[in-house]
């Protein structure tokens, strides 16, 4: 691509367009299962800059927003991919994950010094502005490409499980939305999935594995007896699993040692992280509780079976020697992309030509999690992971600095020109 071809492109990307779309995007609630409001909005934006808007409706209020700049033909396409849904709500549910809650007036989209803040600025609307705009600039230099170029913010990424009282679309993310993508029609050769990464490039991610463990109690009145008469431990559920808990966790530590995934990206680092425990009643505390269940979380590396994770955690709770009950409720495997190679050399020589510098090395955070790129290279479709940084300004507010989403914006779109005008 000769320079004046990039300037016709790298014109049409504008900081301050940039960060409005996405303080625009942040004052949008979206949180997973409520994507659609969000969606719309990215749909009638896709319509006014000339790109061809696909709606896909999962359920009533979810929708993946779709937009396509068309090829003239014969060449490879590709689709870069971010996720509507936030990581926390913004909403009174909130205080089920926080101490307390900051005021709404702090989660509002605001641009100053240089960055724009907000709830899930950073993660991900932010990324979502830079590859619309990205896509906008694309069309507008005139610059043609022979493969499509698609666009797909989608619902449902973020890390929420039905499980129990929990269910509906509020709790179905983790691959909901790219799934429904790529299986209703929304296909591409390669993907670029911009979801946070620090301007690295990744392509290996870790897989999940959830369980459910249950102990159980003789529910009766704790009173009246002595310890000696009654040995409390064979009775409450709360008691066993304190039990239970140090025994998994004593497993936990063990097995991130022995499964750390070496892969080009550097090392994966499996975690395994006991993320709730639900047991008794708290308005009668005098009666033993007669269940109680522990949600344990495993980061999986590529290549490990969820179903093997399962029979370890079995052994662990056999040699408890209590009755016990377990039901694993998530089951992803995670991936290492096979022929991803020439896309990320796109980026890579796309970033230093522009920058002067190579990318910042993916580190074990970006790569140690599940995102849908899991899921594009499950199907067997090359994706690599390049997103933006920032991270927390309040407990539920974010940051990200507004020359990075510029970054983002200006190699996804040279990256795109790049790439579709590959002949297949």
């Amino acid at each position: 691509m000769d320079d004046s071809t990039k300037e016709s492109i790298l014109q049409h990307i504008d900081g301050q367009e940039l960060a409005e779309l996405t303080r625009d995007l942040v004052d949008i609630l979206s949180p997973t299962g409520s994507e659609k409001e969000i969606g719309e909005f990215i749909l009638d934006w896709y319509g006014r800059n000339g790109l061809k808007p696909i709606r896909q409706e999962i359920d009533p209020n979810r929708v993946n927003a779709v937009g396509v700049l068309q090829g003239t033909g014969g060449g490879v396409s590709l689709m870069i991919n971010g996720h509507m849904d936030t990581s926390f709500t913004g909403q009174e549910d909130d205080l089920m994950l926080c101490r307390e809650l900051e005021p709404q007036s702090e989660l509002q989209g605001a641009i100053r010094d240089g960055k724009v803040f907000g709830l899930a600025a950073s993660n991900m609307k932010s990324g979502l502005a830079a590859f619309m705009v990205a896509g906008k600039a694309l069309k507008q230099s005139g610059v043609a490409i022979k493969g499509d170029l698609i666009l797909a913010a989608v619902a449902g990424e973020i890390s929420r499980t039905p499980i129990g009282p929990y269910q509906s679309g509020l709790y179905r993310g983790e691959g909901t939305g790219t799934r429904h993508l790529l299986t209703y029609g929304v296909q591409s050769d390669y993907a670029i999935v911009a979801d946070r990464s620090a301007l690295s490039i990744v392509w290996t991610q870790a897989g999940v594995a959830q369980f459910k463990i249950d102990t159980f109690g003789n529910p009766h009145a704790a009173w009246g007896v002595t310890r000696e008469q009654e040995p409390p431990e064979e009775h409450n559920a709360v008691l066993k699993m304190a039990r239970v808990a140090q025994a998994v966790d004593a497993w936990a530590e063990e097995f991130e040692a022995n499964h750390v995934y070496q892969s080009a990206n550097g090392p994966i680092i499996p975690k395994v992280n006991l993320g709730a425990v639900q047991g008794g009643a708290p308005y009668r505390p005098n009666y033993h509780p007669g269940i109680c269940s522990l949600y344990v979380d495993v980061r999986i590396p590529p290549e490990l079976r969820p179903i093997e994770v399962q029979r370890q955690l079995r052994a662990v709770m056999d040699a408890t020697g209590y009755e016990y009950d377990i039901e694993m409720y998530t089951s992803k495997m995670g991936y290492e992309a096979k022929g991803i190679e020439p896309v990320v050399e796109v980026i890579e020589g796309t970033h230093q030509e522009l920058f002067g510098e190579k990318t910042t090395p993916a580190n074990t955070f970006r790569s140690s999690i599940w995102t849908d790129t899991n899921i594009y290279n499950e199907m067997g479709i090359p994706a690599c992971k390049f997103g933006l940084g920032g991270g927390r300004f309040t407990t539920r507010s974010e940051q990200i600095d507004i020359d990075e989403i510029v970054r983002a914006s200006q190699i996804y779109a040279l990256s795109a020109a790049t790439i579709c005008n590959w002949s297949r």
